[in-house]
């Protein structure tokens, strides 16, 4: 896991060093978050999603206009819902996440449809469980990992309304790989986040 975040913070900062030919970014996404749940038995199920909210900065570096690179740091929170003994289980994750990006544009004029996928490493920052009306703090209790990391796939479509700056439009999905429960039980947790991004891009001097 060092390694992995070593890696990402290498090339976070190429591409913000480089930048300055590209573009910065601000965004915010709306995230319709659950976990995917393996029981003891392997039997996967995703709970049911919460609507939670995520903003960030982002960099592009462009590769013959079309190809680019992007780095994301991206405050996000998730979470998942369920019940259990007739009590509502809700779950809230708030992570601050690391992504790194590779996508293509296609190059209509000024509207670009783009597509790409990436990793993403996200550290935990507070984790939050209520039982009915019951709270607990997942971080105190040490119940959940702090690291996580998964894979993004994300299309959307690019608005350039000036040569000072674009709007964009994303539809993201990000996947997991990492469990989340300490526990040494057989069953498992990992993230899922659909979400749907709306940002501005502004050209670098």
């Amino acid at each position: 896991m060092k390694k992995i975040r070593g890696i990402v913070f290498f090339i976070f900062c190429y591409i913000a060093l480089t930048a300055q030919e590209n573009k910065v970014g601000v965004s915010f996404s709306q995230n319709y978050s659950t976990f995917r749940f393996i029981d003891s038995e392997g039997k996967k199920d995703d709970l049911n999603f919460l609507i939670k909210y995520g903003y960030g900065l982002s960099f592009q570096k462009a590769f013959e206009k079309q190809l680019f690179l992007e780095g994301q740091v991206f405050y996000n929170n998730n979470g998942a819902t369920s019940t259990i003994d007739q009590d509502q289980l809700v779950w809230s994750l708030h992570y601050v996440n690391a992504d790194i990006n590779l996508g293509y544009k296609y190059i209509l004029g000024k509207l670009n449809p783009l597509f790409g996928a990436g990793f993403y490493y996200g550290r935990l920052i507070k984790a939050d469980q209520y039982i009915g009306s019951t709270h607990y703090d997942l971080m105190d209790l040490n119940y959940i990992n702090k690291n996580d990391f998964g894979i993004n796939m994300f299309g959307g479509v690019e608005y350039k309304y000036s040569d000072n700056g674009s709007v964009f439009f994303r539809i993201n999905e990000s996947i997991g790989l990492l469990q989340l429960e300490k526990s040494e039980s057989s069953q498992k947790l990992f993230n899922r986040t659909f979400s749907i991004q709306l940002g501005l891009l502004f050209p670098l001097l």
